[in-house]
Formats: structure tokens, C-alpha cells, sequence
């Protein structure tokens, strides 16, 4: 109890030294929680399909790693979206599909608000930024089929859709806020954490009493 506790006012209290840095405008936190709600569920799948020495599960914690360093460089967003709204298209049919790719639409017409696009039509990537495309788009990739292991049908459109239209807007949101590179890790870092630390927990109560019932 007492070690939940400090976890608990250790977390607010990083989660606060954050809020110092960045912006407080839905514009900024509607892609970030976006974001944010992809470790979660990415989180329930250690409880569901894994065990701590699985290599699954240090290939899903290799991912999260990547998935840091790949969303703070801010390049194929727009391919994991695409990726991502295909998914549900797949799963949920026509129907479903179209309303995740509103429920995307929305999500990055208010990220793009107030950012500036800084790369220029014919700069090339580099071969680092190729491979943390490449990364992001399998995050993408698990993060959906992560979403459908929890939901279904109207929610797990409606959830993947924000989280898709989430990856082609937080790069330009956290390069608008103004953070640097080292803060802009540690707070994706802090966001994977805690995610994922949710999620493993929901999936640890929820799970168990599925398989005893």
C-alpha cells in the first residue's frame, strides 16, 4: 500500500513539473492523450498474451521503446494513420471504417491548429528517420490490434480513430510547444510508463475474472 502510495505522488508529481513545460490547450492535448490511450491498451496486452520472461513481451517493450524515440522525431504520422483506419476498415467494415476516419479528421484538424510545418517538400529523410518510420508504423499496427482485444464495434472505432489521427498531429504539436528533443523523450517516456502501468492493471483485474468466469 505504502509503495502504491508514493507511486502515486511520485507520478503527480513529474506529471506536474510537465504541465510547467508544456502548452494548456486542447489543441496540444487532445493528440497527446491520443497518444496516450495507445500504451494503455498496449499495456493490457502484457496481462493477456504475455509473461514476464515472454519474448513477446520484450519485443512489445522493445516497440514502446522505439515508439518513444520514433514519435518524437514527428515523421510518418501520416502513414500510421492511414495504417490504422485500414485496421478498423478491416475489422469493422464500411460503416465503422468511415466513422473512424472522421473521428481521425477531427482529431487532426485540431492538432494541426497553431504549428508550423518546418520540413520542406524535397528534404529527404535519413536512414534514422526511414527506420523510426518503419517503427511507428508497426507500433500502429499493434497498438489497433491492441484496441480490438478490449473493444468492439462503434467504441473501438471511435478509439481508433483518435489514437490514428493522433500519430500524424503530436510531432507537429510537441515541436510547437517548444520543448527540446532531451524533454520531449522524457515526456513520451513518462506517458509510455504510465500508460502502459494502466493498462497492465486493467488488464491484470479484468482478465482474471474473464478466465475464472
Amino acid at each position: 500500500m505504502a509503495i502504491a502510495v508514493y507511486g502515486f505522488a511520485l507520478t503527480v508529481n513529474i506529471f506536474s513539473k510537465f504541465l510547467e513545460l508544456l502548452p494548456k490547450t486542447i489543441y496540444f492535448w487532445v493528440p497527446i492523450l491520443g497518444i496516450f490511450g495507445g500504451y494503455v491498451y498496449v499495456g493490457y496486452l502484457f496481462r493477456v498474451i504475455t509473461g514476464i520472461n515472454s519474448p513477446v513481451f520484450l519485443l512489445i517493450i522493445a516497440l514502446t521503446i522505439g515508439s518513444i524515440w520514433a514519435l518524437s522525431l514527428g515523421n510518418g504520422g501520416l502513414l500510421a494513420t492511414l495504417i490504422a483506419l485500414g485496421l478498423v476498415f478491416y475489422n469493422g467494415g464500411i460503416s465503422l471504417g468511415f466513422l473512424a476516419v472522421g473521428i481521425a479528421a477531427g482529431t487532426m484538424g485540431l492538432g494541426f491548429y497553431q504549428t508550423d510545418q518546418e520540413r520542406s517538400p524535397d528534404q529527404n529523410l535519413t536512414l534514422l528517420e526511414i527506420m523510426a518510420v518503419v517503427v511507428l508504423l508497426i507500433w500502429a499496427v499493434l497498438v489497433t490490434l491492441a484496441t480490438y482485444q478490449i473493444l468492439s464495434g462503434v467504441n473501438a472505432a471511435v478509439i481508433t480513430g483518435a489514437i490514428a489521427g493522433s500519430y500524424s498531429v503530436v510531432g507537429s504539436q510537441i515541436k510547437a510547444s517548444g520543448i527540446t528533443n532531451i524533454e520531449t523523450r522524457y515526456f513520451l517516456a513518462f506517458l509510455a510508463g504510465l500508460g502502459l502501468a494502466i493498462g497492465w492493471i486493467y488488464g491484470l483485474v479484468t482478465y482474471k475474472v474473464f478466465v475464472l468466469s
